[in-house]
């Protein structure tokens, strides 16, 4: 994949946001062109991961497992993720295993960065790793804010669920 291309994409994606066009050029020369069909699974939850996606085409499903009213155990989705957004970004702050399964929703063609790769480059320049660290940093609290606001409305207590905290 030409480098101009993946440099132009990498410019919209949130978490690059405030790299110069030299310390972008760096990232997309650690980036690898992964191609997906429509329904293919990127990754499973609670699957060990090591790879940040940026999306280059297509969309894809967020999938987590969630107890029905019944009590049974389904998957269901909760979000879509389009063209220019990122996922997987939480490898970059520690690895461990990934929070939701990720479903192509179209044929998608992602740019995949190994956190190992991604190490390397921050030790080379580390103004890379402070502003995606920091941008990474505020949108985990944008999304934790915005979880908190909607389970104070969807939360129901069952006996003993929290372990007898309320």
């Amino acid at each position: 994949m030409a480098e101009d291309i993946v440099l132009q994409v990498l410019s919209q994606v949130d978490i690059f946001k405030n790299l110069s066009t030299e310390e972008l050029m760096g990232v997309a020369r650690i980036c690898t062109p992964r191609r997906y069909k429509k329904d293919d699974v990127v990754f499973e939850e609670d699957a060990p991961g090591d790879d940040l996606y940026v999306i280059h085409k297509g969309s894809v499903e967020v999938l987590i497992w969630a107890r029905t009213p019944e009590g049974d155990s389904r998957q269901a989705a909760i979000n879509t993720i389009w063209q220019g957004r990122s996922f997987g970004e939480m490898v970059l702050i520690g690895g461990g295993t990934r929070s939701a399964t990720i479903r192509c929703a179209e044929n998608c063609l992602f740019l995949v960065i190994n956190r190992f790769d991604f190490d390397r480059l921050c030790e080379r320049n580390p103004r890379i790793g402070y502003r995606v660290m920091r941008n990474i940093a505020e949108d985990l609290v944008y999304k934790l804010r915005s979880s908190s606001l909607l389970l104070r409305g969807q939360v129901k207590w069952h006996g003993g669920e929290l372990g007898g905290w309320r």
